[in-house]
């Protein structure tokens, strides 16, 4: 979770190192332990340090050598073994930082070096021989990298607000992005790297920029294997290799010198989460301590406080219960926003913040939750692949025990989820491309935005090249990853974290996790069509029985309740109507704050962090940012 940033004067002009210092400063949220800055002719590069691991407790960054290369990193190798095998002539050992390594990999296999790299990380790497800047992004998308560019400047950063720190950079609304965020549901799949800041672009999960003087090119150097099938001769063997992969996911987030927090809501996947960490930590593979956390309150009443009873007992262990907290003053919501750069208003966020404050209060750097578990344990696009099989009752059968298992879920809901997901898996792109003008229309959310929005959701899209995969339940977790608003969630997610000192940590998005996931039958997964069937089985013995038979109910903040409770909070925090009906505005006219306009509240937020409140111009008072 640490940050980095930079500039490179395409035009030969030197750089000015208060300039580097200023995009550096947005982000000292994010790296608390040592400032770093770099700069030599017409580049500048600087890094904010949050040391988590054993191997970082000296590092320095940037990282740079006598031939004028330098590097700047922030992530987690998770495989360090490899590497130092690798690139035993490189001068680096087990007791090196993983930025040394990354360093290394590059002198070993030059460009082709991001291939080799396996965990969460983003970097960005000069090579001053070539000229050239690449920046590049984990497979799965978990560290955020984004870039801004013009026939003069290229600047890079961390965070978007270091890239709006720069002088020459106009903080101004994205509207084509932002008309999908308000007008469609959900927002289209392929993702070209939009953000909600227009001419600010995220580097793509799994690609690298090479940046020039003359060019910048992007190349995809990892991706999921769509057609990679892996299959077993018994069941047993599919849940004991997700087994193995799960605990070895758990264990590669637990690398840390600090204490690490665990998530625990009572749940299936955080209750996995926390017994295999609980183990880990008993058979000694890892020595760090446990700090488990929940924002459940106790209450004998509520299904979760009886499973987080028994994991208290069965484990031995104590889980702090911080309760959930009040929706927050108007000033506070939009520290949110400065921090997520996003125009959403996110009730589970502010609901986690006392559970945020005890965990960065008791020293833990590391928050690990069991998030996305849901999104990749449970899709139903193998239903298309048995109806391909002519296996019309096993698709009954298993539409049928959904509804078992989903006692609040609309009992009409799965059937209709089928139809559509075997209309999209069984007709080619091209005639879905020719249908979408109007599902949009049919879909948008919302009549009263601006009416310049409105025709926006019908432009012609840039095209994203889709690998084919071998199984439309391949095809399904793929769109999971790969999906433009996941990998918004994704960033969002690590930049609220981000703004309490906190590194969030899911070991469900893990690449070996996914990749078994894609590769597999999904009726092997869903077996019986019991949801998570697969999942279930390969925790018996880890995780109590009672836990890996409950079945969904909306509770806690999942429950439609809790949610409108929330949003009834929100809204009596702000007694004016919007204000947001001026030309340059987003909406046709003024709303009012209420339960029925909460999406807009997110966007009031929004642009009181980055903007005035008619979105005409950059604010010029940064929200104050403490990490005390």
């Amino acid at each position: 979770m640490s940050a980095f940033s930079g500039l490179w004067h395409l035009d030969g002009r030197p750089v000015d190192r208060d300039a580097v210092e200023r995009l550096s400063a947005t982000m000292a949220h994010r790296g608390p332990d040592d400032a770093g800055v770099w700069s030599s002719g017409a580049v500048g590069f600087s890094c904010r340090l949050l040391r988590v691991a054993p191997e970082a407790v000296t590092e320095r960054q940037p990282v740079a050598d006598d031939d004028g290369n330098v590097l700047v990193f922030d992530g987690r190798l998770d495989n360090r073994d490899d590497l130092l095998a690798a690139c035993s002539s490189a001068h680096v050992s087990r007791h090196s930082p993983d930025s040394a390594l990354v360093l290394a990999a590059w002198r070993t296999w030059g460009e082709a070096f991001p291939s080799r790299l396996q965990g969460d990380f983003s970097l960005a790497l000069f090579d001053a021989r070539r000229q050239t800047l690449i920046l590049a992004r984990d497979a799965v998308g978990c560290r955020p990298l984004y870039y801004w560019s013009d026939r003069n400047t290229f600047i890079f950063a961390s965070e978007i607000k270091g890239i709006l720190a720069h002088r020459d950079v106009r903080c101004e609304p994205n509207e084509d992005l932002i008309a999908d965020f308000l007008l469609l549901d959900p927002l289209p799949y392929d993702d070209d790297g939009s953000t909600f800041f227009r001419q600010i672009q995220a580097v793509r999960p799994g690609y690298c920029v090479q940046v020039t003087a003359a060019s910048v090119k992007h190349e995809r150097f990892w991706d999921f294997d769509g057609r990679a099938q892996v299959r077993y001769p018994a069941y047993e063997d599919y849940a004991a290799r997700l087994r193995e992969l799960l605990i070895q996911a758990v264990r590669r987030r637990l690398r840390s010198r600090h204490p690490v927090a665990i998530a625990v809501s009572g749940g299936l996947d955080s209750s996995i989460v926390l017994c295999i960490a609980d183990d880990l930590r008993r058979s000694g593979v890892v020595d760090v301590p446990l700090l488990p956390v929940s924002y459940t309150p106790e209450d004998s009443d509520r299904e979760e406080d009886g499973f987080l009873r028994l994991l208290t007992s069965s484990r031995r262990l104590h889980i702090h219960r911080s309760g959930i907290g009040q929706p927050d003053e108007p000033h506070v919501l939009t520290l949110d926003a400065w921090h997520s750069e996003w125009p959403r208003a996110d009730e589970g966020w502010c609901a986690q913040r006392l559970m945020l404050e005890h965990v960065r209060k008791e020293g833990a750097r590391v928050l690990v939750t069991g998030h996305w578990s849901d999104q990749l344990l449970f899709v139903t696009g193998y239903l298309s692949d048995l109806v391909l099989r002519f296996r019309w009752r096993r698709v009954a059968a298993h539409l049928a025990e959904y509804a078992a298992w989903f006692a609040d879920a609309n009992p009409d809901y799965f059937a209709a989820r089928f139809r559509r997901e075997l209309f999209f898996n069984l007709t080619p792109h091209a005639l879905r491309a020719r249908v979408r003008p109007l599902r949009d229309r049919l879909r948008r959310r919302h009549a009263d935005a601006a009416s310049r929005l409105t025709v926006r959701i019908a432009r012609r899209r840039p095209f994203v090249n889709r690998p084919r995969a071998a199984t439309a339940h391949a095809g399904d977790i793929y769109r999971v990853i790969r999906s433009q608003s996941h990998r918004l969630q994704f960033e969002a997610d690590d930049k609220l974290a981000a703004g309490w000192g906190i590194e969030s940590l899911t070991p469900f998005l893990d690449r070996d996790v996914v990749a078994f996931l894609m590769s597999i039958p999904g009726e092997i997964q869903n077996r019986d069509g019991v949801p998570r069937a697969l999942l279930r089985d390969a925790m018996r013995g880890i995780v109590p029985d009672p836990i890996l038979r409950r079945r969904w109910r909306a509770v806690g903040l999942a429950s439609p309740a809790f949610a409108r409770e929330r949003h009834r909070g929100y809204s009596s925090s702000m007694t004016n109507p919007m204000k947001l009906d001026d030309p340059a505005g987003l909406l046709a006219a003024a709303r009012a704050a209420r339960v029925d306009a909460f999406d807009y509240i997110g966007m009031e937020f929004w642009s009181r962090a980055f903007f005035s409140d008619t979105l005409t111009g950059l604010r010029t008072r940064i929200p104050e940012v403490s990490t005390s």
